[in-house]
């Protein structure tokens, strides 16, 4: 079952953590390196607006009082997705308004069950699909993974991101057919083609800005040139 809740806007493994008997759990998403960076749709200031929201989120949520629960927080553009468990529908409530004062924050997509938190083995289960979610991506040349980010839980996996319709569909297909996905939950940023030829154009003159004012860069470029040649 494909369930989409998309958000039509101009504009890679999860931790496994032992759960506290009293405290929340709070998971980020994994960090993101540098040569995923120069490969992600979003700006370097999203990336590290994103990063700020999760750990935002968690030293928030780590300061408050809730029933046992497992949170993990995941950011793409500024568009929260929350995961896991939680005690009481009151705890899931108090959640997303704490993630909404986070000045960054775009839009929360509170996806928290009002159940016990998951085993270990179900969470283990979960990265497992997770990462073979991620490598079938990787293997069709057709989609960009860095342009969204996977997570799974209790079988369902959650994809966040930005991306047009087309690939939207062809990724939401290839999480679809990955063994142990009982459900897929699409929260993409929809963009057009137009759209997505700016972001990647805009990322691009950032990347040539940044390397021609740091002079060993631009050395280095040259001297990449001339080997090439």
């Amino acid at each position: 079952m494909i369930k989409y809740k998309v958000l039509f806007v101009v504009s890679l493994l999860s931790s496994i953590t032992m759960l506290s008997a009293c405290a929340p759990v709070l998971i980020g998403s994994a960090a993101v390196t540098g040569a995923a960076v120069a490969t992600d749709r979003r700006s370097v200031g999203s990336v590290a607006n994103d990063n700020l929201i999760e750990t935002k989120a968690s030293l928030h949520l780590g300061q408050t009082e809730l029933s046992s629960s497992h949170i993990t927080t995941t950011s793409y553009d500024g568009n929260v997705l929350l995961t896991g468990e939680v005690g009481t529908e009151d705890d899931k409530a108090k959640v997303t308004e704490i993630i909404k004062s986070i000045n960054e924050v775009k839009e929360v997509y509170n996806e928290l069950e009002v159940a016990e938190n998951a085993s270990l083995t179900t969470r283990m289960n979960d990265s497992i699909t997770a990462s073979k979610i991620r490598a079938a991506l990787l293997d069709d040349s057709q989609v960009t993974l860095t342009s969204l980010k996977v997570v799974v839980d209790r079988g369902t996996a959650y994809l966040i991101g930005a991306v047009t319709q087309e690939e939207a569909d062809r990724i939401a297909k290839i999480a679809s057919e990955v063994p142990g996905v009982t459900k897929v939950v699409c929260l993409f940023t929809i963009l057009s083609q137009d759209e997505l030829d700016k972001r990647l154009l805009m990322k691009n003159d950032d990347s040539q800005g940044s390397n021609s004012s740091n002079p060993e860069n631009s050395q280095g470029q040259e001297e990449n040139t001339q080997v090439t040649q």
